[in-house]
């Protein structure tokens, strides 16, 4: 046997919102509105123009010391400064003598007719192409000298000039530190002065 339920709790009514509630809801999101619009976009105060960072032109002598030098943002009769960096140029590292060293004796055993000294001079992975690549670029005789050099602690790249089959001629070796902390020249490359 079911119990008879009173009327009122048979029928409920969906619950809804009260006008308050509502209102206060309404109010919140209009004021969020209002405050990202007068915040990044009229006005912008959440917007803070940030000073950023202007490199001056590269001066022709290059400066030595690596510290940078700034000063401030201010305004000056309206407009706004902003700071100044020193951009510092340092000078590239020595190549390592010894590495030029292999390099001058490379192209003396040329000079001096020297195959079998100038081929050891090679990496020992460059050895079975070098008698061909002396052949065709820079035949046994031809005098040839290191007019520039540059690289790291790991290799040399050195600038020649000098005369091969009979021609002024320029071009560059290069040499590789070895896994034993020696040199060893890994190429060349010589062509015709123009």
């Amino acid at each position: 046997m079911t119990c008879p339920r009173p009327a009122d709790q048979q029928h409920t009514p969906p619950s809804t919102v009260e006008p308050r509630v509502a209102l206060g809801i309404l109010v919140a999101v209009i004021a969020l509105i209002a405050f990202c619009v007068t915040g990044f976009a009229a006005p912008g105060f959440l917007l803070r123009k940030s000073a950023g960072i202007s490199l001056p032109a590269p001066s022709s002598s290059p400066a030595t010391t690596s510290t940078p030098m700034s000063s401030p943002s201010r305004t000056t009769a309206g407009r706004t400064t902003r700071p100044r960096v020193t951009v510092t140029v340092r000078p590239a590292p020595k190549p390592p003598a010894e590495g030029v060293q292999v390099v001058m004796n490379f192209l003396a055993k040329i000079a001096g007719s020297d195959r079998a000294g100038a081929v050891a001079a090679a990496c020992e992975a460059r050895k079975r192409f070098m008698d061909d690549k002396i052949d065709s670029l820079l035949p046994l005789g031809s005098r040839v000298e290191v007019t520039r050099a540059g690289g790291t602690a790991k290799f040399v790249l050195a600038d020649v000039t000098g005369v091969v089959k009979g021609r002024s001629a320029r071009g560059t070796v290069i040499a590789d530190r070895t896994a034993d902390g020696g040199f060893c020249i890994t190429t060349f490359s010589i062509r015709e002065a123009r």
